[in-house]
């Protein structure tokens, strides 16, 4: 009895006098994920990202000045326990959930759920923010599951273990994944990697224009945001549709349904949530105009007549590349799209359609894109108006003009010259209101001066 007290005593002062290596360097030298500073990042922002204290990440990268912070710096972001590598903030696409996103980052389900203070794949909705870690050394391709077809039939037809594929899919069992759900495969040559559906401009804004692309087998595709239908076109290989999110509809999420053939014939029906966030436009000062053209009886035939000419959806598109602006440099705008707007002491009920450019330059106005007027009148409210069609649902509107100098049915090439700025109309002053309307919806015509779409 005394010889076995003997040996506790002994086995007691070694754990004591020789502590674990491995604990004491766990706790020493804790590793934390990194994060690649991108244009328009503060340490605020990056904060509110990752829900850490902007402190502690001063803190963690010794940061002497947090008011500099340059673009491709790498943060550790401290605070997120279990993970390493490069952590990534986008939005949620089409199709993407808890299972998928783990399989293709190769991260558990519950790291995915604890990054982001989720509990419930429900939250994983089109357009909603998601952090991740890359990790740089994983090279696989995405695919999906045919019908009929299994795991194991997939992984024989690329030349691959079934049991590396059951690992890499983080499943039980390969009956475990279902027709059209993604996967991950590891890379060969022989893989299929292009998605079907592709979103350009997420997460959906008010105001702002974005573009669905689908790989499909036919031109049968349908497909609407909310009740706003989905006008598909073909672009190359894919068929595309182009829409706008209108300035005053309520943020929050709306219903995504979509209907195609991918590229084995088969049916393939998405019922998902997308997100629509605030555009945080800002009130203009209060206007004073003349009464007559807030009266309703009077301006809403007028809206009705210009959305008739707009609605009709041109299968032919005449823009090649961005748009240019349609007046001369210097460029000046007096009023942005989407701000909210009071007349004569009314609630802030309206929103600006377009953006006003003052006379910085001359009075010229120039067609900013190819496209056929469809358009020319005098109206209350827009005083001298053209309208030209850019093709594929798009309009460009040209209001409060002194003088129009094209005719309708005519056909203009970019930078030509179609009017005079003026005041015509409702209009506090000279200048040019350039309105854009895609697909029935006006949208800010300004990042068409910057992105080509689609």
């Amino acid at each position: 009895m005394n010889i076995r007290r003997f040996f506790y005593l002994i086995i007691i002062l070694i754990v004591f006098l020789f502590p674990s290596n491995e604990i004491y360097g766990q706790s020493e030298n804790q590793t934390y994920p990194v994060y690649i500073v991108q244009p328009g990042d503060t340490i605020n922002v990056i904060s509110l990202k990752f829900n850490v204290s902007a402190a502690d990440i001063i803190a963690s990268n010794n940061i002497a000045d947090p008011n500099i912070l340059s673009v491709n710096t790498r943060l550790l972001i401290p605070g997120i326990e279990g993970v390493s590598g490069v952590l990534t903030y986008n939005p949620v696409s089409i199709g993407e959930n808890p299972d998928s996103l783990s399989r293709e980052f190769q991260i558990p389900k519950e790291v995915i759920y604890r990054l982001n203070r989720t509990t419930s794949p429900s939250e994983f909705y089109v357009g909603s923010n998601v952090i991740l870690v890359e990790t740089p050394n994983i090279s696989l391709e995405k695919s999906t599951l045919a019908t009929g077809e299994t795991l194991l039939a997939k992984s024989i037809k690329n030349n691959l273990s079934l049991w590396e594929t059951i690992i890499l899919n983080q499943v039980d069992s390969p009956w475990n994944v279902l027709p059209n759900e993604k996967i991950v495969l590891s890379a060969v040559d022989s893989i299929e990697t292009q998605e079907d559906i592709e979103f350009f401009h997420l997460p959906l804004t008010q105001g702002q224009t974005a573009v669905i692309s689908v790989k499909s087998s036919s031109q049968q595709l349908r497909g609407n945001i909310g009740d706003m239908k989905l006008q598909f076109f073909e672009n190359n290989t894919v068929f595309s549709a182009i829409f706008g999110i209108h300035a005053m509809l309520p943020p929050g999420l709306y219903p995504l349904h979509l209907e195609y053939q991918n590229n084995v014939q088969e049916n393939v029906v998405i019922d998902q949530l997308i997100l629509i966030q605030k555009g945080f436009y800002p009130q203009d000062p209060p206007l004073q105009v003349d009464p007559s053209t807030l009266d309703e009886t009077l301006t809403k035939p007028e809206d009705e007549l210009i959305f008739n000419v707009a609605s009709p959806f041109n299968s032919e598109k005449y823009w090649i590349d961005e748009f240019n602006y349609p007046v001369d440099q210097p460029i000046c705008i007096k009023s942005w799209f989407g701000n909210r707007r009071s007349y004569n002491n009314q609630p802030y009920n309206k929103f600006h359609t377009g953006a006003d450019f003052g006379v910085c330059a001359n009075l010229n106005i120039y067609a900013p894109a190819d496209g056929k007027v469809v358009f020319t009148d005098s109206l209350l409210t827009r005083g001298n108006s053209t309208l030209i069609d850019h093709g594929l649902g798009v309009y460009s509107g040209f209001w409060h003009q002194e003088t129009i100098l094209v005719e309708e049915g005519q056909f203009v090439k970019a930078g030509e010259l179609i009017g005079i700025i003026g005041n015509t109309g409702r209009s506090t002053g000279p200048h040019l209101h350039w309105e854009l309307i895609v697909n029935g919806v006006q949208v800010d015509p300004l990042p068409w001066v910057e992105t080509i779409f689609p």
